[in-house]
């Protein structure tokens, strides 16, 4: 424990320097100046002493819920247990996140003896992410205020800030706000088209197409045999979030980023409530994680964990290493969703060779999101040379842009281009679509 002087202290001291004025103009008061020195060492060393003798017997507790929604205030309960037997005064202040609003919290007030303070307050982050808090700061004063004494409780708890969508109530429809009636058609659609999943051996029958003899099959038992075929009941759907740096850029209420991780969320719950299996990538100029598509209810939680907390490293944005990592571990067909944006040309050339190459063995649906910053500068009124520059930039961008997604729509890949904030309903309504017309 650190101690250093209080008021009382401070209170004497100017009182001391009164009193040597006035020793200096009538000198018989002078020996008022030692007895003054000997009764604040008294009573500081009374302080002292019961300071470091009850101080330690201070507990402190602080309880969190474990996880809340980004941006929502949220309660934190701080409990102080006095267990001397002596009443002490008290200042308390919690070391908060630096992203947390309020910044800064402190209380005042007496620790009873033998018994529990509580503090409350409240407390709100806008950014997704674990949080640490702690510890906890606690002054005590001493009785003649002579002294006052510092100490860290090391108290820390942490709480996991969610994106909004993590936390349902409800059901995902009344969510969004939408009609309920695509999501429930979608359980009991009739699939159309043909099946690739393979079923049995039978024997050529007329009508059956010749392309689907099994000629090892025929040869071994003598009579053609054809290689019946059903529609598969667990499609894999992979969801790449890009992380680099376009995605780092505001978008209303949050960054791009942001709005990714909420429509991913959203698209996996419903991906795993249709009963397919739901994979997750997450990289920018390098792999951050790749989880297989898995299924069941513990899955939407496995993504979650991997998820809430990703941010922008404001690195460039290299599709290559995951678009490797892809090649060599989804062999299978799938449905692959990347969240990402285009802007300039070279890196749109590599990103739109990989999503071509991706096409040829899965279904790649490529959600492009906007940059409202580009659409405010386009809008803005020009007062002078340097809101011309920016405009011509800005329209520059937003051309080269449109050429590169003009490119990849020609090459086989199912293309949304949307607002950050309007992603959600168009990425459920196209999965929706490719799953009723069993493309995947």
């Amino acid at each position: 424990m650190r101690t250093r002087a209080g008021r009382g202290l401070v209170g004497l001291a100017a009182g001391l320097v009164a009193v040597g004025l006035a020793a200096f103009l009538y000198p018989p008061v002078a020996w008022l100046v030692p007895a003054v020195l000997l009764a604040a060492l008294a009573l500081s060393a009374a302080d002292l002493a019961q300071l470091r003798k009850h101080s330690a017997a201070v507990q402190a507790q602080r309880t969190l819920p474990p996880s809340v929604a980004r941006g929502t205030p949220f309660e934190v309960r701080v409990r102080l247990s006095n267990r001397s037997a002596a009443q002490l005064e008290s200042e308390v202040r919690d070391v908060l996140p630096a992203e947390a609003q309020p910044a800064y919290w402190s209380a005042r007030g007496p620790l009873a003896a033998a018994q529990d303070t509580v503090w409350r307050y409240t407390v709100c982050i806008p950014t997704r992410g674990r949080y640490t808090f702690g510890p906890l700061w606690v002054r005590f004063i001493g009785r003649f205020r002579m002294l006052e004494g510092q100490r860290a409780l090391a108290c820390t708890g942490s709480v996991k800030v969610l994106p909004e969508s993590a936390l349902p109530q409800g059901s995902l429809a009344a969510q969004l706000g939408l009609d309920p009636r695509p999501l429930a058609r979608l359980a009991h659609a009739r699939l159309r088209g043909e099946g690739m999943e393979f079923e049995s051996l039978s024997e050529f029958r007329e009508g059956d197409d010749p392309r689907r003899i099994d000629w090892r099959s025929s040869a071994r038992l003598r009579r053609l045999m054809v290689r019946r075929y059903q529609l598969e009941h667990h499609r894999d759907v992979v969801i790449l979030v890009d992380c680099g740096r376009l995605m780092g850029a505001s978008a209303g209420t949050g960054s791009k980023l942001d709005r990714a991780v909420d429509a991913a969320l959203r698209l996996s719950r419903l991906v795993l409530e249709e009963g397919d299996r739901c994979g997750l990538g997450l990289f920018d100029d390098q792999v951050l994680g790749l989880l297989p598509p898995q299924g069941g209810r513990g899955a939407h939680q496995v993504i979650l964990e991997a998820l809430y907390d990703v941010q922008s490293r404001w690195r460039e944005t290299n599709f290559s290493p995951m678009f490797a990592r892809l090649q060599r571990r989804q062999a299978k067909r799938s449905l692959i969703v990347v969240l990402s944006d285009l802007v300039d040309a070279e890196t749109s050339e590599q990103f739109r060779g990989a999503l071509a190459a991706l096409a040829k063995r899965h279904v790649v649906v490529f959600a492009a999101l906007q940059t409202p910053l580009l659409g405010e500068v386009v809008r803005a009124p020009v007062n002078d040379a340097l809101d011309v520059a920016r405009k011509a930039v800005a329209l520059r961008l937003l051309r080269q842009r449109e050429k590169a997604l003009l490119a990849v729509d020609r090459s086989g890949v199912h293309l949304l281009d949307v607002e950050p904030e309007q992603l959600t309903v168009p990425l459920l309504n196209r999965y929706i679509q490719l799953r009723e017309r069993n493309l995947v």
